[in-house]
């Protein structure tokens, strides 16, 4: 526990800087060398392709990815480009390798060098759009006060499991109760935001981003869960002393920063949200 507190407050004490005070293409990179880390984790530890140019070539896209779409109106070119130079890269590796590189391990390759980078990084994304700053932070605390609240509730009162395989111990009870909290959580920032920084959020919309987050975010946990499972391991590597690998300690926010973006960017304010 010593350990996994210590690494949180170094990793807040660097996350905070980078995130509100730095140029934003220091975050953009901290995302793509985050991704790179986290592409090589997955594929390693599911023992994919240890020590192949594919698995060196599927980190390069993952580092990539993030500077090509770091803007909210950045274009789409040169994402296409890294998909369609990193796709003809690893079905050379396939034909050519054809032992080695097995038609399923390029799956796996296109899931940690493209789409969970492009998922990953809508944050950098929402942070460089119309009052970003601001916003930046709600689908994490959405996500970690999800994660919180689901645990204590669960502990209290939880009765029914909800995914046994797959996480034995949450609760059915704790998923509702992280639920609750986040949109309470969502509801109370927007207030602090709106009252002290000027944003304009209306209640209803920072329920709906309570909800969506939550839910977003906790089958996002689940997901990157199966694959441990699937895998055989507990942790996608120790990159966080206490706390795993990059995909065990920001699994939550993989679908919950798209679905931010989302409705940011395009649904609410189409509809006056």
């Amino acid at each position: 526990m010593k350990k996994r507190v210590i690494t949180a407050v170094i990793a807040i004490g660097l996350f905070i800087p980078v995130l509100f005070f730095l140029p934003t293409i220091v975050l953009t990179v901290v995302c793509g060398l985050l991704m790179a880390v986290g592409a090589w984790e997955l594929l390693y530890a599911t023992k994919s392709c240890p020590k192949h140019p594919f698995l060196y070539l599927s980190c390069a896209a993952a580092f990539a990815v993030p500077l090509t779409l770091s803007r909210p109106d950045s274009p789409m070119w040169p994402f296409l480009t890294v998909c369609a130079l990193y796709m003809m890269a690893i079905f050379a590796c396939a034909v050519f390798d054809h032992e080695t590189i097995k038609y399923d391990m390029l799956g796996k390759g296109f899931l940690a060098a493209i789409v969970l980078p492009l998922c990953f990084s809508s944050f950098v994304r929402i942070r460089n759009g119309e009052s970003g700053a601001l916003l930046v932070l709600m689908p994490w605390v959405t996500v970690w006060v999800c994660d919180s609240f689901a645990l204590f509730t669960g502990m209290a009162f939880g009765k029914h499991k909800l995914a046994p395989y797959v996480s034995p111990k949450k609760t059915i009870e704790g998923s509702i109760g992280g639920l609750v909290f986040a949109v309470i959580a969502c509801v109370v920032y927007a207030l602090v935001m709106n009252n002290c920084f000027g944003l304009e959020m209306a209640i209803w919309s920072a329920v709906l981003y309570g909800i969506v987050g939550s839910t977003a975010g906790q089958i996002g946990d689940l997901s990157l869960s199966v694959i441990k499972r699937g895998a055989g391991i507990k942790d996608y590597g120790n990159l966080f002393p206490g706390h795993g690998g990059v995909w065990d300690r920001f699994d939550s926010i993989l679908f919950a920063a798209p679905l931010f973006e989302l409705l940011y960017l395009h649904i609410l304010p189409a509809i006056g949200g």
